[in-house]
């Protein structure tokens, strides 16, 4: 091997490894992000509720849409992004399809988001 080969080699692994920093990090910024956006959801609709009778009235009547499914969607972010902290990218392949890159955690989210959302349909 040659010395510039070497060198592009040392230089594709060392920007691999930035990438794979900066996307933990994203990762980790997104997953924080999303919780702290949750707990200010919930502290504001708990404030409305208290200051305006509507609102409760609404939470009481449909609570699953109101308050579940925004909630749903959150749990699935955060438990694709966890399974992607914990083992790495996500690939999805069956039935034909094969889902790489963006499109696999994408898909991932709807399932787990249906799953959750069905869980609340039929629990509710």
């Amino acid at each position: 091997m040659s010395t510039a080969d070497q060198h592009h080699s040392n230089t594709v692994a060392a920007a691999a490894t930035k990438n794979d920093a900066i996307r933990a990090a994203t990762q980790w910024l997104v997953l924080i992000g999303s919780s702290l956006f949750g707990a200010v959801f919930l502290l504001g609709a708990v404030g409305t509720m208290f200051s305006q009778a509507w609102v409760v009235e609404l939470a009481r009547e449909h609570f699953a849409a109101t308050v579940g499914l925004p909630f749903a969607a959150l749990a699935a972010l955060s438990l694709v992004i966890i399974l992607e902290i914990s083992t790495g990218r996500i690939e999805i392949k069956g039935l034909g399809f094969e889902f790489k890159g963006a499109g696999g955690p994408l898909v991932m989210w709807i399932f787990c988001f249906l799953a959750i959302a069905a869980a609340i349909k039929m629990l509710w």
